[in-house]
């Protein structure tokens, strides 16, 4: 069964065909600005109406720890493959492999596993490495959003979410514990525990601020809750970072827990808009320094 689940993961890291790529970007990019649209007319939203505190606590806190997280996240399946990677590569691997996740791929798992494999790592191993953290993500969101679906009402889609959750959780452990160090393992147990429970905290913390946004109060339970639509979207990697699907799957958990589906709508593009800017710059910023770091060895 092990070895099933690794060759589903290593199927997984390749890339969608050139010739689906662009059709699919212009799709999801285009049905997402069609629904922002509708959304903004139906709430009868103008610009006048939007609170600029959290927006901006957004962009300068939130989007910031998401990249920091990220971040941490490959320090921690390094720590799997053996590796000790320093801050500057994991913010790196951080924002490009964010970038990616834009593509019609599975950018994210791909950058991944390619960093761990230039730091000696052979490919199946760093297929694995890459894969428990990010099932483990699936797995706490799944059982912590899952019930807070349950407490909102949902309680059919919270329990799938929970048993989806429950099975992630294991499939990492069995991973885990093929493929992970033998010495330190508690402390990296503990490490990807933190690391996934701070994706899942700052994903509500993210929700509750672009609700602010728009006027919008959102309780604990109902931004727990809609993280659930961004753990669906990792198993949907030929959309370029779930662009599209992950808004409308928002969308669609909305009424089930108390909001309209414009709300749901709206929750879901001001996060993403916000999220891509963040993301601009931090690629800037990457490549500016790059720059300057360049020029300084050639001197």
């Amino acid at each position: 069964m092990l070895q099933r689940v690794r060759a589903l993961l290593e199927r997984r890291a390749h890339p969608l065909p050139d010739h689906y790529r662009l059709p699919l970007l212009v799709i999801a990019a285009g049905a997402l600005t069609v629904a922002m649209a509708w959304a903004l007319n139906r709430a009868e939203l103008t610009i006048d109406d939007l609170s600029w505190e959290p927006l901006a606590a957004l962009a300068l806190v939130a989007a910031p720890a998401s990249l920091l997280l990220k971040a941490a996240e490959f320090v921690v399946a390094a720590r799997i493959a053996g590796q000790r990677p320093g801050p500057r590569l994991a913010m790196e691997t951080a924002v490009v492999s964010s970038a990616a996740n834009l593509l019609p791929l599975p950018g994210s798992l791909l950058i991944t596993v390619k960093a761990l494999a230039d730091g000696g790592a052979g490919y199946g191993g760093a297929v694995a490495a890459s894969a428990v953290p990010g099932a483990a993500w699936l797995g706490i969101t799944g059982m912590i959003g899952g019930a807070a679906l349950v407490v909102e009402g949902a309680t059919a889609v919270g329990l799938i979410a929970l048993v989806g959750g429950g099975i992630a959780l294991v499939g990492a452990g069995a991973i885990f514990r093929s493929t992970g160090p033998n010495n330190g393992r508690p402390t990296l147990v503990l490490a990807i525990l933190l690391v996934e429970t701070g994706w899942l905290a700052v994903s509500g913390f993210r929700f509750a601020l672009a609700a602010a946004v728009i006027g919008v109060d959102l309780t604990v339970t109902q931004a727990l809750a809609l993280s659930v639509a961004g753990a669906i979207t990792v198993a949907i990697g030929f959309f370029p970072g779930g662009l599209g699907v992950r808004e409308a799957l928002i969308a669609a958990l909305s009424p089930l827990i108390g909001l309209d589906l414009e709300t749901g709508v709206l929750l879901g593009a001001v996060d993403r808009l916000v999220w891509l800017a963040a993301l601009a710059l931090a690629g800037v910023e990457l490549a500016v320094s790059r720059r300057r770091t360049s020029a300084v060895s050639a001197s």
